[in-house]
């Protein structure tokens, strides 16, 4: 069977819901028509936020420049402290001054039920505790994290952080004046992501896919949300063959965070905007109203062309998307409007497919 971390030939998403496959770039470019979901505030510098994901133990070369680096899991492959130290290292030689990290299922230490043979026994390892300049919150386990040399980076394990980025030192009257403030964003991570496979005991922070692990949650301060699995219909390979979390969704709605970075679907690496209105909410319906539907068979799956055909609410919300959709077109572009509600969903993860290579390049987002 096709594992549901793998894209689906396009036939198979025209088959399963017809009205769902043909809908999905149209509504794709809609929203990129709106322009940014969110820009800066306005006299202040832009903060720019360089997102990265699923490395596995390998270096991506030549990581952009910005005021903070955000890792959104999956630093290594066999989860050990000998890999993670290895790819934390890397992270300290980079230059941005603020960075984020957060754990990721092949990050196994951080979770004592997933943790390697040779981690077991911590008076055996070689790796003492030392603490780091950064803060390193969490609830679950601080000795996990403390066995790490985080240097300046900050760990967050279900918890969060405050950071604050110093106004621009230009020496223009201009930009000075526009960049006289410092600005604080506050940054909430959390590791754990849905078991929708049978995952093996190594892998960490699993739980399974029918329990809530996120209500009531994240901060409702959270600028910047850090998991590492995706939300329902955002990024995870949606429509129809989505491996992304509702109950993250749906925290994702409550806190409405100005950016949402996650990984763990290499196939879906990418960033889309958000605008927290009527159309995604329609959009987000149809992916979760045909969810059940990838559970079958090609050859099953052809009713999708009946089932679509006499669903009412499936083409009113489909309505929706395209009407208001094309309503928030107008109001950005035609109107003269700002979008400064909505924010970013971005899939950092730099894993190309399983291929073992870092091929999708890090994503790059001012706020």
């Amino acid at each position: 069977m096709t594992s549901p971390f793998h894209r689906r030939p396009v036939p198979d998403y025209l088959i399963s819901s017809p009205l769902v496959a043909l809908l999905y770039p149209l509504h794709q470019l809609l929203l990129h028509l709106r322009g940014p979901p969110r820009l800066p505030p306005p006299d202040t510098r832009p903060i720019r936020v360089v997102c990265i994901s699923d490395t596995h133990t390998l270096e991506w070369p030549d990581v952009p420049d910005g005021d903070l680096l955000i890792h959104a899991g999956d630093l290594c492959n066999d989860g050990s402290v000998r890999e993670i130290q290895a790819a934390v290292d890397w992270l300290k030689t980079l230059p941005h001054p603020n960075k984020v990290v957060i754990c990721g299922n092949h990050d196994s230490y951080f979770d004592a039920r997933s943790r390697c043979e040779e981690d077991r026994d911590e008076e055996g390892t070689s790796f003492a505790a030392i603490s780091s300049t950064a803060s390193i919150h969490s609830l679950d386990d601080l000795t996990a994290a403390s066995q790490i040399d985080w240097g300046d980076i900050h760990y967050l394990q279900h918890s969060a952080v405050t950071l604050t980025f110093p106004p621009s030192s230009s020496t223009s009257s201009t930009t000075a004046l526009m960049s006289s403030q410092p600005r604080s964003l506050n940054i909430y991570g959390a590791p754990q992501i849905p078991a929708i496979v049978s995952f093996g005991p190594e892998h960490a922070f699993t739980y399974p896919p029918h329990n809530d692990a996120w209500s009531r949650t994240v901060p409702p301060e959270t600028d910047i949300l850090i998991t590492h699995t995706p939300p329902q219909s955002h990024l995870d390979l949606s429509p129809i063959y989505s491996t992304g979390c509702p109950n993250l969704l749906a925290e994702s709605w409550r806190i409405r965070p100005a950016l949402h970075v996650f990984g763990h679907v290499h196939e879906s690496a990418g960033r889309e905007p958000v605008f927290w209105d009527d159309a995604q909410r329609a959009w987000e319906r149809l992916c979760a109203n045909r969810r059940h539907r990838a559970q079958f068979g090609r050859f099953t799956s052809l009713a999708g062309f009946l089932r679509d055909l006499f669903d009412p609410a499936g083409w009113i919300d489909a309505a929706r998307v395209v009407v208001y959709g094309v309503l928030g077109v107008i109001w950005s572009q035609i109107w003269g409007g700002e979008n400064g509600a909505g924010g970013w969903m971005v899939n950092a993860a730099c894993m190309y497919r399983d291929s073992g290579q870092l091929k999708n390049p890090p994503q790059v987002i001012e706020l």
